[in-house]
C-alpha cells in the first residue's frame, strides 16, 4: 500500500485492515480445516503487508504501522457484531486479497460489515483490492467464466456470468462507469471482457488492467498509471458498439459467436495520459465524431488465387472447417511446405497430421535454408509452421509466381505472419514464467518485439494464436509501430481467406483487427505503449472483412442477447486521489485457472490514495513488482 497508506494515515497510526474473503470456497460456510488454512495464508499476507507500509514511513516520523487481518469468510462472519470493533474510524486502508470474487464478495455483501466498508469509504478509507478482490471494485461484476468455457471461448454467448443486481454486484462505491477485468493480457482476456461489455444493462466500457500493473481512478477519470505494464480501455459505447453486436451462429452444436464493429481502443502506460470513463475521452486525443475507415488492401492482385492464412488448426484437424474450405479450392495434388519447425522429424510428423486429415495422398516438403521449388501438376499448395522464429521466407519466393497464376495457397499458424509485409519473428510463448511474462507482457514495451520482413502478397501485419498463446503485446506491437498496416489477430480455428473481392472469416472462431491508422500514439516512462482512438473489430466465420458506418448520433435497436439452453454445451471443441476523495484500489495476480485467482501471487502491498471518490485499480500479482522496487 506504501506511501499511499502513509499519506492517509489518520492520527499516529497507518491502520490497514486486510480482507481475505476471496480464499472462501464457499461464501455460506466452510470448515474449520479450511478457516485454519486461509487464516495461514493471509497471515503471510499480512506480513508483506506490514513491511511494504514500514518502507513507506518517512525518514524520521512518528508514524507506525498496524496492520490487521479480517477473520472474515462467510456471511455469518460478516454478521458477527465482534467483528464490527475492527472497523474503527481510524482506518487508513481496506486491502483485499486476491481468490474468487464470487465468494469473496457473497460473503460480506448486504451485510453489516459492508455497510460500514461503505461507511468508512464515504469518510475517506481507501479500499484496495488484488486480483479476485480487484474485479469487487467494479459495481457490474465479471463474476466468472461459465461452466465449460476457457479463455479461448471468451466471444462465445454465454461464456460468463455478470453480477449486476441488488443481492449480486460489487461494492456499490466502485466503479460505476466500466467493467473491469484483471491479468489482463497476462491471460488473454480481452473476449471475456467484450463479452461482458455486450450484456443488457452493463456499462459498455471496459477496463483491462494487466498485472504488476495499476491505475487510479478519482471521480472515474482514469489517470497515474504505475507498476510496469499497461491498463487497457475498450469503448463499446462511442459508436455504438455494443448495442450493434452480432450473434453469429457457426455450428448447431456451439453457443453463437459474438461480432463486434468500431470499439475504440485505448492503452494507458506509467505517464500523464489519462481517461475520463464518463466523457470517454482520452487526454490525448478526443474522439472524432464521424469514422472514416477503408479496407482496400485486402484484396488480393487480378489473376491471383485464393489466399488463406490460418491461426492454428493443427489440434483440430480433423473437424477443421478451414482445412475443408481449402480442399474445396485446392484441386487434388496438393504440395505441403513445413517451414520453422526445430528438426526434420518434428516437421514430418507434422505433415503426417495434416495429409491424414486432407484424406488423400500430398507430396510433401521440409524447407529450411534452400529455396522450395513448385513440382509439375501442383494445384495447391500448403504451407505449415511450428516457430515463428525459424520460418525462412526467402526459401518461399517461389511460391509466389504460381500463386499469382491462379492457384490457392494456405500458411496455417507460423507460416502465416510471413505472407504480410512485416511479422514477428519470435518464439511461442513459452511455459516457463519468467519467459512467458516477456512474451506476453514485456512485448507491450517499445523494443521488445523484434520484426522482419514479411512476403507482403497482402499489405496487413497478423499475429497467429492470438488469444490461445496470448499474443496480443506482439500484435499490438506490430500495430503501434506500423499503424498504416491493418493488424490482425487470428484466434485458433480460424481464417481469413483473401481474394479480389477482399478478405473473409472462415473456420469456427474469431478474429481481431486492430486499426491504429487515426490513432495518437505515444510511449509511457517505461517505453510502454500508449494508445488513443485506435479502433478495434471482431468478425465471426462467414463475414467480410468490411467496413461499417460508425455514427455516434445513430439511434439503434440491440439484437437480442440469446436465450441459451440450461445444460450449456461446451464453447469450443472438447493518482493521486483528490485530497477530497476516498480512494479504491484493484490490484491483480499471477494466477491459474479462470475464475478462482492464485493467492500465491498476490500483491502485499500495492498504491492507492486517501480521500472522497477515487478508485485505484491494480492489475495482479504485485507482490513481485514490489519486491522488484524495494530489492
Amino acid at each position: 500500500m506504501g506511501r499511499y497508506a502513509v499519506e492517509n494515515a489518520k492520527g499516529n497510526t497507518v491502520h490497514i485492515l486486510i480482507l481475505a474473503s476471496p480464499y472462501s470456497t464457499n461464501a455460506q460456510s466452510i470448515g474449520e480445516g479450511e478457516r485454519a488454512q486461509n487464516l495461514k495464508d493471509a497471515e503471510e499476507r499480512r506480513i508483506q503487508t506490514e513491511g511494504a507500509c514500514q518502507r513507506n514511513l518517512p525518514a524520521g516520523s512518528s508514524l507506525i504501522c498496524k496492520v490487521e487481518l479480517l477473520p472474515i469468510f462467510t456471511q455469518e462472519d460478516a454478521r458477527n457484531p465482534d467483528n464490527l470493533a475492527y472497523f474503527s474510524d481510524d482506518i487508513s486502508m481496506l486491502f483485499i486479497l486476491g481468490g474468487d470474487q464470487e465468494t469473496g464478495i457473497g460473503a460480506i455483501i448486504n451485510t453489516p460489515v459492508e455497510e460500514r466498508i461503505n461507511e468508512l469509504h464515504a469518510g475517506g478509507m481507501i479500499v484496495a483490492g488484488t486480483s479476485a478482490g480487484a474485479a469487487m471494485l467494479s459495481k457490474t461484476m465479471i463474476a466468472a467464466l461459465s461452466t465449460g468455457y476457457g479463455a479461448d471461448d471468451g466471444l462465445f454467448a454465454g461464456a460468463l456470468e455478470i453480477w449486476n443486481s441488488p443481492n449480486q454486484r460489487g461494492f456499490s462505491f466502485g466503479i460505476q462507469h466500466a467493467v473491469v477485468d484483471q491479468h489482463f493480457f497476462q491471460r488473454a482476456r480481452i473476449g471475456r471482457l467484450l463479452n461482458a461489455l455486450a450484456q443488457p444493462d452493463v456499462p459498455n466500457i471496459g477496463v483491462g488492467v494487466d498485472a504488476y500493473t495499476g491505475i487510479v481512478s478519482n471521480n472515474e477519470v482514469l489517470s497515474d498509471v504505475f507498476g510496469l505494464y499497461t491498463v487497457a480501455v475498450l469503448d463499446a459505447e462511442t459508436y455504438h458498439a455494443a448495442d450493434n453486436v452480432q450473434y453469429v451462429s457457426i455450428d448447431p452444436n456451439r453457443p453463437p459467436l459474438m461480432s463486434f464493429r468500431n470499439i475504440v481502443y485505448h492503452l494507458l502506460s506509467p505517464g500523464d495520459a489519462t481517461y475520463d470513463l464518463k466523457t470517454r475521452a482520452s487526454s490525448l486525443a478526443n474522439p472524432a465524431p464521424p469514422l472514416e475507415r477503408s479496407f482496400e488492401t485486402l484484396s488480393t492482385p487480378p489473376g491471383a488465387g485464393p489466399l488463406i492464412l490460418s491461426g492454428n488448426l493443427i489440434d483440430n484437424l480433423n473437424n477443421s472447417a478451414v482445412l475443408e474450405e481449402f480442399k474445396a479450392i485446392a484441386g487434388d495434388n496438393i504440395l505441403i511446405i513445413a517451414t520453422g519447425y526445430p528438426s526434420g522429424r518434428s516437421a514430418e510428423t507434422a505433415i503426417k497430421k495434416y495429409t491424414e486429415a486432407l484424406g488423400m495422398d500430398a507430396q510433401s516438403v521440409f524447407v529450411e535454408d534452400a529455396p522450395i521449388e513448385i513440382p509439375e501438376g501442383v494445384s495447391g499448395v500448403l504451407v505449415i509452421g511450428k516457430d515463428q522464429s525459424k520460418v525462412k521466407p526467402e526459401a518461399l519466393a517461389a511460391l509466389k509466381d504460381f500463386w499469382l497464376a491462379g492457384n490457392p495457397v494456405m500458411a496455417d499458424n507460423a507460416a502465416a505472419p510471413i505472407f504480410g509485409s512485416v511479422y514477428a519473428p519470435h518464439e511461442p510463448t513459452p511455459d516457463d514464467a519468467e519467459r512467458e511474462e516477456l512474451a506476453t507482457q514485456k512485448s507491450f514495451w517499445q523494443g521488445r518485439t523484434k520484426f522482419a520482413e514479411g512476403l507482403g502478397w497482402v499489405d496487413i501485419t497478423l499475429e497467429p494464436q492470438v488469444v490461445a498463446d496470448k499474443r496480443f503485446g506482439r500484435l499490438t506491437s506490430l500495430a503501434y509501430n506500423y499503424p498504416q498496416k491493418l493488424a490482425f489477430g487470428i484466434n485458433a480455428d480460424a481464417a481469413l481467406m483473401f481474394t479480389g473481392e477482399g478478405a473473409q472469416v472462415i473456420g469456427s472462431n474469431g478474429i481481431f483487427l486492430f486499426d491504429m491508422r487515426g490513432a495518437t500514439l505515444q510511449l509511457g516512462v517505461n517505453e510502454g505503449f500508449t494508445v488513443a482512438n485506435a479502433m478495434l473489430d471482431v468478425f465471426a466465420p462467414g463475414e467480410q472483412v468490411k467496413l461499417e458506418k460508425a455514427d455516434t448520433s445513430a439511434v439503434v435497436t440491440p439484437q437480442p442477447t440469446p436465450v441459451l439452453p440450461t445444460a450449456q454445451p461446451t464453447a469450443a471443441p472438447a493518482t493521486v486521489a483528490s485530497p477530497t476523495s476516498a480512494a479504491t484500489v484493484a490490484p491483480s495476480p499471477a494466477a491459474t485457472t479462470p475464475p478462482t485467482e492464485d493467492r500465491a501471487s498476490e500483491p502485499a502491498s500495492l498504491p492507492v490514495w486517501a480521500a472522497g471518490l477515487a478508485v485505484v485499480l491494480l492489475g495482479a500479482a504485485a507482490w513481485r513488482f514490489l519486491k522488484r522496487k524495494s530489492g
